[in-house]
């Protein structure tokens, strides 16, 4: 399966995705934007600022980039690929950030796979600030501080969001705990 894991910056996405993946024997971990995509953070402090819309188009670049990717070089039908942050999160942040884009798996004619399971990592915001002031904030980050812009966030995942092939996980206790759980839920989907 594809699984795509989500939630907000510093709810421990790439922590869960890590241990999903080793749990997971034979999986694979990816993430967006790929190393390919070079230093996101330039974009997201310079570009961003002058041009919103080249800022989206880096991202869905390196949406459209992961499919293509995972099509050629993973055995996605066999094993399962993780994937820290995809589509719907270029969609929510613009969303957010006033640009009008619809979760559209059809880009420009190139149909992008399109996530088995989707897992959104959910955690408290005290705790959540804490993590992000221990790893530093970049300027995306900060967007979150406002309660109406977070809130535009949780709500736009929330609509986005298919209950059918989501999974909501909460990180607030064990790391392993929480990744256990989750993991027996994947395999549960996957039979």
């Amino acid at each position: 399966m594809l699984i795509v894991i989500t939630g907000l910056d510093g709810s421990g996405t790439s922590s869960v995705a890590e241990k999903l993946h080793e749990l997971d024997e034979g999986s694979i971990l990816l993430k967006t934007p790929s190393t390919a995509y070079g230093d996101r953070f330039k974009i997201d402090d310079v570009v961003r600022k002058d041009s919103p819309v080249a800022h989206m188009m880096y991202y869905l670049s390196s949406d459209i980039y992961i499919s293509d990717y995972i099509k050629n070089h993973c055995d996605y039908k066999n094993r399962n690929v993780y994937l820290v942050r995809y589509l719907i999160d270029t969609v929510v942040s613009n969303r957010v950030a006033g640009i009008p884009m619809d979760l559209d798996y059809n880009v420009f004619g190139n149909d992008l796979l399109k996530p088995d399971l989707t897992i959104f990592v959910e955690l408290d915001e005290e705790t959540r600030q804490r993590r992000l002031m221990r790893r530093g904030k970049d300027e995306l980050d900060k967007v979150l501080d406002q309660v109406e812009k977070r809130e535009q966030f949780l709500q736009e995942f929330q609509d986005l969001l298919d209950p059918e092939t989501t999974i909501y996980i909460s990180n607030q206790q064990e790391l392993s705990t929480v990744c256990e759980d989750a993991y027996q839920k994947i395999k549960n989907k996957n039979e």
